[in-house]
């Protein structure tokens, strides 16, 4: 099968979907199939190669931090041009598109107006979903894809409450590398603690996440305020900004507010702020003791998570979104309300204070991922979409 995906960014742009992208293409390409992916470019610059297999083509049309709403109505006919450009280079049997139902009508017309000319069935999956005139407009583009995956029961129910046919909708959930993400062998904490020296002798608590208000980091901030005092030498890693995607340009006031307030609270020596690359991420991980995400908003569904628990990591999350469908309080982290930056320093304290009950919640968490959540399961139950839509089947996979 020849598929052709398209991305706002992928890889070193860090972020949850293009993790997913970075693991989902060449574990289809493993798998027998052609993948070939458009994307937006890192840099400025146009460039072509192969990343594991998948063959990537990067291009400034496809660019969120260097286009807005006004640049992409003036490059429409580029836009046009470029998608259908790599369409008939590509010549797939299916398209998959990442997030195309949001930022751009431009972008998506011109995607299914491509796969409509050459009867190639077009499939979405939804990241996320939004509440703003965009997300409304597009709304008119709901009907038209083959089929929608959505990446959690919260985001399916939110895209059919939104007017997305429910008969093409079904679930199909994030997987991640175990191989790449697991428990630390003897001797792997010093491989991390060599990489990050900054680390050595400190009580490590993850936040892996981009530096945001949306992600909860100021709710982390004001949770160690309180966790110091309990655990002195605790230290709060926070993902630095770097190599993300920022459409709209709201990151460096997020940064700012949470620098200021790290600052104000005098908590320099309790917080690095780093940036990680993405071959760099397990390594942390085994460093921490434990990972927080206290999302200030309706997370759809948190790949960090699946991250933190393969690595034997208990994590705390708010209860936002979809990720209630994957900790169970108590059981492989805790679930705290969103904004409850007390009870989420309590739950901290006690997961460093009882470093036995971490540990099995870490392990029940690890054992969960390997069951359920590995990048080989993401990429059968995508190739299941794949086929049913081929075959005009009933779309449901997982729920």
């Amino acid at each position: 099968m020849r598929v052709a995906m398209l991305h706002w960014a992928f890889p070193p742009i860090i972020g949850g979907v293009e993790s997913h992208l970075a693991m989902l293409g060449p574990e289809l390409v493993w798998r027998g199939h052609e993948v070939f992916l458009l994307t937006g470019s890192v840099g400025g610059r146009e460039e072509e190669y192969s990343y594991r297999g998948v063959r990537v083509k990067r291009t400034p049309l496809m660019d969120l931090n260097t286009l807005n709403p006004r640049a992409i109505e003036e490059k429409a006919e580029d836009i046009r041009k470029e998608l259908h450009s790599f369409i008939a280079f590509a010549r797939p049997d299916v398209i998959h598109a990442h997030n195309m139902h949001y930022f751009s009508p431009v972008h998506a017309q011109s995607l299914l107006e491509a796969a409509g000319r050459r009867g190639v069935p077009a499939v979405l999956t939804a990241h996320n979903v939004w509440d703003d005139g965009l997300w409304k407009d597009m709304l008119a583009y709901a009907g038209r894809w083959d089929a929608v995956i959505a990446v959690s029961r919260y985001i399916k129910n939110e895209l059919a409450a939104a007017g997305y046919p429910a008969s093409r909708l079904t679930v199909v959930y994030h997987g991640i590398d175990t191989a790449r993400f697991n428990k630390p062998e003897a001797g792997e904490e010093k491989a991390a603690l060599a990489r990050c020296p900054e680390l050595a002798g400190r009580r490590v608590i993850f936040h892996p996440a981009r530096m945001s208000l949306d992600k909860g980091c100021h709710i982390s901030v004001l949770a160690l305020d309180l966790i110091r005092k309990s655990c002195p030498d605790v230290l709060l890693v926070l993902a630095g900004p770097e190599k993300t995607v920022d459409w709209g340009r709201h990151q460096e006031g997020h940064v700012n507010f949470i620098g200021r307030l790290v600052r104000d609270l005098r908590l320099e020596s309790h917080v690095l702020v780093r940036f990680f690359d993405w071959e760099d991420m397990p390594y942390i991980y085994r460093a921490a003791e434990l990972c927080v995400y206290p999302s200030c908003f309706q997370e759809p569904f948190g790949l960090v998570m699946l991250e933190s628990l393969a690595c034997g990591r208990p994590i705390v999350v708010s209860r936002a979104g979809g990720m209630p469908e994957i900790i169970s309080d108590g059981v492989n982290g805790y679930v705290v309300e969103m904004g409850d930056y007390e009870m989420l320093a309590r739950r901290c304290v006690h997961l460093l204070e009882n470093r036995l009950a971490a540990g099995q919640m870490g392990e029940r968490g690890r054992q969960m991922v390997r069951q359920k959540f590995t990048k080989e399961i993401m990429c059968a139950n995508t190739l299941e979409v794949y086929r049913r839509v081929l075959a005009g089947a009933e779309l449901e996979i997982a729920s």
